[in-house]
């Protein structure tokens, strides 16, 4: 499952879609805007996917059996 979220730069408060997995995996947020780089520490990362997996968790028992089978899921 892919995840975007809507992200706003701490820096230029510009926002733009941030693919929440790819930022996970290389540890690090970066602006397109202004090009700032927000770093993680493994801490951090553990909290951000043990809460990511949390999600997914919930969003998979609230809609199980409400999605038709042959409605696409993107």
């Amino acid at each position: 499952m892919e995840l975007q979220l809507n992200y706003t730069c701490d820096v230029c408060e510009q926002s733009f879609l941030l693919d929440f997995e790819k930022s996970m995996e290389e540890s690090k947020i970066q602006c397109p805007h202004c090009n700032v780089v927000y770093e993680f520490s493994a801490d951090d990362i553990t909290s951000f996917n043990e809460c990511y997996q949390s999600f997914v968790t919930q969003m998979k028992e609230v809609n199980k059996g409400q999605v038709p089978r042959n409605y696409p899921i993107a």
